[in-house]
């Protein structure tokens, strides 16, 4: 049997961030699939949250020793809103819940460029910005980037955003989930493709069945810094959802990273809204997640991958404040029909809701899972393109100049 080519998934999948969670079990099913090549799950340490229903990771230091031997290899970014994390919030994730906010602080204390220079020496990362990699400091490596996200790259201080700007051209290929990413690479003169976020096909890693005909369920998540000053008009909304649509509200936790936690505003939702019109759904684990929306009539939230489970498993969403969350709004913008998402203020939750709740049929569902298996095909399509360049890309890097000229890489769709 040929042994297996060892490929690193890099990204922050040591923190419990649902979306997170899911590239790294995309990546590895999709990629293993076929017995080719062996995924080694990697970010900035040493985790294991598997009582989740996570991957293990490894650090990205270990990742890159593992695979030191082998004459080239894919290093992938694999997904999320990658292109715009900065070193104060990686570093703060993975700190007590308490010291989250005074380290995402430090940098206007001590300078950026200090604290990044520290945070390089402590995680050993090789990138002035944490989750984006250039290949001149990865000789032997073939960087990737999987549908990734990062808006308003053209607000960052030059310091972050030249970093950005020019490991972005140090690499092999870069694919973006949304049309607000796309336009900031554009901005930059970064080459790159418009792919779907490749969490779409957990719904073929996790298939569900779901009776339409069954009562079901809302789903409701806010994150707490939009839940901020809005609890009570949420409670008032949610409670006339449930009475236009006679359906309960399951107040659903998705994020309990520092900086993600999503437990406090639920359960105060869940005080001010009583058992008879709402229960909490707070496991964190990936499968009942997933369970809670694909068997729910609706999904209304700020978290983007709540909404793209929704859509994977045909279940008509809503972006919540989608002035401020533009990776959410951008996303459904981009490929979901508009007739069957929605675009709420806080105000707006109940009338939008009810409105898709009660005109969300057959044809709809039909027409819905339609554009999933779409982009389902963009998807696979785009890992088979990297996995492509991968086997076309000589086996020593040259010169950076020499990759930045590859006419292997592809323009913007």
């Amino acid at each position: 049997m040929t042994e297996q080519v060892k490929v690193i998934a890099y990204g922050a999948y040591d923190r419990h961030n649902y979306g997170d969670l899911l590239f790294a079990i995309v990546l590895k099913r999709y990629l293993e699939a076929n017995g080719r090549f062996s995924v080694l799950i990697a970010a900035t340490k040493t985790s294991d949250l598997s009582q989740y229903g996570a991957l293990p990771t490894i650090p990205l230091k270990q990742a890159l020793d593992e695979t030191s031997d082998q004459p080239k290899t894919m290093l992938i970014v694999a997904g999320g809103e990658c292109l715009t994390a900065q070193w104060e919030s990686i570093i703060g994730y993975l700190a007590p819940q308490s010291i989250y906010y005074p380290i995402k602080a430090t940098p206007y204390l001590i300078g950026h460029k200090a604290f990044i220079y520290l945070s390089r020496m402590l995680t050993s990362i090789p990138s002035d910005v944490p989750l984006v990699l250039g290949e001149r400091d990865l000789p032997g490596y073939k960087v990737m980037y999987n549908s990734v996200g990062g808006n308003q790259i053209s607000s960052k201080e030059p310091l972050i955003h030249d970093a950005i700007e020019q490991n972005l051209k140090d690499c092999t290929y870069v694919s973006v989930r949304d049309r607000e990413t796309s336009a900031e690479l554009e901005k930059i003169d970064v080459e790159h493709n418009l792919v779907p976020d490749s969490a779409i096909l957990i719904s073929d890693i996790f298939p569900q069945r779901v009776d339409p005909a069954e009562r079901g369920h809302i789903v409701f998540h806010i994150s707490d810094h939009h839940a901020k000053r809005r609890i009570e008009t949420i409670a008032q909304q949610l409670t006339e959802l449930n009475v236009n649509t006679g359906l309960k509200i399951a107040l659903l936790t998705i994020g309990k990273a520092p900086g993600h936690s999503d437990d406090e505003p639920l359960d105060k939702l869940q005080s001010l809204l009583g058992d008879e019109r709402a229960y909490r759904v707070d496991s964190g684990h990936i499968e009942d997640i997933i369970s809670c929306i694909a068997s729910s009539k609706l999904y209304c939230g700020t978290s983007l991958h709540g909404a793209i489970t929704a859509l994977a498993y045909a279940v008509p969403q809503i972006a919540l404040l989608p002035q401020n969350v533009i990776k959410l709004s951008s996303f459904l913008e981009t490929w979901v029909p508009k007739q069957v998402c929605g675009f709420a203020e806080v105000r707006q939750i109940s009338e939008i809701g009810t409105n898709l709740v009660n005109s969300f049929g057959d044809a709809q569902r039909a027409e819905l899972r339609a554009v999933v298996e779409a982009m389902k095909g963009q998807v696979r399509a785009n890992l088979d393109h990297m996995v492509a360049l991968y086997d076309e890309a000589p086996a020593n890097d040259e010169t950076a100049a020499a990759n930045s000229s590859d006419p292997d890489r592809i323009a913007v769709n």
